[in-house]
Formats: C-alpha cells, sequence, structure tokens
C-alpha cells in the first residue's frame, strides 16, 4: 500500500507487497509522479454516448416501429425481439467501426519509408522516431533540421543493409587481393547486403570460399564495412528528460493530425526541470510556437 503525506510516500509491506525483509516501514520522497487516467467502455455503454460515430450508427440504423397489430402479449414479445436485434446491429456496427479504427491505426505505423526512421543520441541517451515527428509543428526550428534538404547530407548513400547483389559485386571488386573466383562465388550466390553483413567464417565456407587467407581478408572487410554503415545518428545535445518530454508530445500531436488521439495537453514537467524544459522549448519552438507546447 502507499500512503502520501506530502511529498513523501510511505511503502507499507504485507498488503498488497511481499513483506520488507528488514521488517520496517519504507519512507521515499517523491521525485516525480504521473496520473494516467483508464476508462472502460463495454458495449452496453457505448451506444448510449454522444458523439458523432454513434449518432451516425443510430441514423443507419433507425428507430423501430413498434407493432401493435397482434395482442397485448404478442406485441411485447416481438416489439422486445426487434429491440434485441436492433441492438446487437449497433453492436456489430460498433465492432467493425473498431476494426477500421485498429486497421487505419496499424497501417500508419507499419507504413512508411524506412529510411524516414531516425536515431538520435541525446546527450548519451538513444532515441528513435520518425522524421515526420520531428516535423510535426511547421516552421520550426525542428522541423527545419530534420527538413529533405539538410537531412539528404546524411542519407545519400544507401545503407549496406539494401545493397543489391550488383552493389555487393561493386564492393568485393575494391579490396585488394581477391581472386576472380571468389568474386564469381558472389555473383553466382547473388549475394545482398543484409547476407552479406551477416557472413562470417562459417556462412563463407557454405558457398565455397575456404582458403584461409581471403577467408580472413573478407571477415575484416566484412567487419570494416558493418563499423562504417551503422545508421546515421544525429546528435542534439540536450537534456534527454527534457528532449524525451518534446518527442512524446509531438508523437501525440502526430496522432491527434491523423485522428487516432485527442489534442494533446501540455507536458507535464517536475519543477526541478521546468527551467531548463522552457529553455529547450523556446530554443526548437522559438516566438509562439512555443505556447504550442508550454500552454
Amino acid at each position: 500500500d502507499f500512503l502520501t503525506n506530502g511529498s513523501f510516500i510511505h511503502v507499507r509491506f504485507g498488503r498488497s507487497y511481499e513483506s520488507d525483509p528488514s521488517g520496517r516501514r519504507i519512507s521515499l520522497a517523491i521525485k516525480e509522479m504521473e496520473v494516467f487516467r483508464v476508462t472502460e467502455t463495454s458495449s452496453s455503454t457505448s451506444a448510449t454516448i454522444a458523439s458523432p460515430k454513434n449518432q451516425r450508427i443510430q441514423t443507419q440504423i433507425g428507430l423501430p416501429r413498434p407493432v401493435t397489430r397482434f395482442s397485448e402479449d404478442i406485441n411485447k414479445a416481438i416489439n422486445t425481439k426487434q429491440q434485441s436485434l436492433l441492438t446487437a446491429e449497433s453492436e456489430i456496427l460498433h465492432l467493425e467501426d473498431s476494426f477500421k479504427d485498429e486497421r487505419n491505426f496499424i497501417t500508419t505505423f507499419a507504413s512508411g519509408d524506412a529510411k524516414d526512421v531516425v536515431t538520435l543520441n541525446v546527450s548519451g541517451t538513444t532515441m528513435v522516431t520518425k522524421r515526420s515527428t520531428l516535423q510535426v509543428v511547421k516552421d520550426s526550428v525542428l522541423a527545419h533540421q530534420f527538413d529533405d534538404t539538410k537531412w539528404k547530407q546524411g542519407c545519400d548513400t544507401p545503407r549496406v543493409k539494401e545493397w543489391s547483389p550488383d552493389e555487393v559485386n561493386v564492393w568485393i571488386h575494391k579490396i585488394p587481393g581477391i581472386p576472380n573466383d571468389v568474386v564469381d562465388i558472389f555473383k553466382e550466390n547473388e549475394i545482398t547486403g543484409y547476407e552479406l553483413l551477416a557472413l562470417k567464417r562459417e556462412g563463407l565456407a557454405m558457398i565455397g570460399i575456404t582458403r584461409p587467407g581471403t577467408v580472413c581478408v573478407l571477415v575484416d572487410e566484412i567487419k570494416k564495412l558493418e563499423k562504417e554503415s551503422l545508421d546515421f545518428v544525429t546528435l542534439i545535445e540536450h537534456s534527454p528528460y527534457c528532449f524525451g518530454k518534446i518527442l512524446d508530445h509531438l508523437r501525440l500531436k502526430q496522432l491527434h493530425s491523423q485522428g487516432l488521439a485527442e489534442e494533446p495537453a501540455s507536458p507535464t514537467v517536475c519543477e526541478s526541470q521546468m527551467s531548463r524544459f522552457e529553455k529547450v522549448v523556446k530554443y526548437y519552438f522559438p516566438g509562439d510556437i512555443a505556447k504550442s507546447i508550454l500552454g
């Protein structure tokens, strides 16, 4: 159990958690706390929520006309059955809409060019995101930093994993001392860049390259190639905590622009980092643009 008292939190073992070996209560200072809202919407309540989607479904189904031509008991039974069918139809339409939303969500995240993925080194902390996410806020410094004119500087050369067999052949022709029969083996097996990086001594032997000297040269050259072909990493010399908050906010704004999330509120930042956070925001989003994040 957790018991909060001012800026302190007390952990009491023996109820929700296993006993503390020391047998004492533990008091910890709260450094940061994030509160999330968890909601549950069941099929029985979803139909009563006033929303454009529910109104559209209600219009699509229409209102039933009560049956009155028979006896009271028969009319009641028919009307009850009719209402049950309409409720079932409404639930099916809600499920269909949910499946469409899920499909759009998956399509949004599964599609896209792999070259659009950006690896960031934020003062030693690695963060990965899409370049389009960093460009959500137009005319910002961050968006300009990753626009086409600047981003191409690090992406003109295809990554080795994307090499075709012809590009692998060009590479192996440039290695001094490699016999022609070895070059022919690579060509005959149509080795791609992805396969090239996976080749080790055992792999070279499997395709027929066993001469010790040649194997050593190829293994060494493949290691160099692997090191040189690491994904382009952009250095961000700012606080990982502050930049991470900004990045999370941009991700939510992009989801909102695609109709997959509500308009995000301003990021929640702990008091000790607020001053630094504002400086980082104003650096990347100068002028009035910063208000979209700081509120």
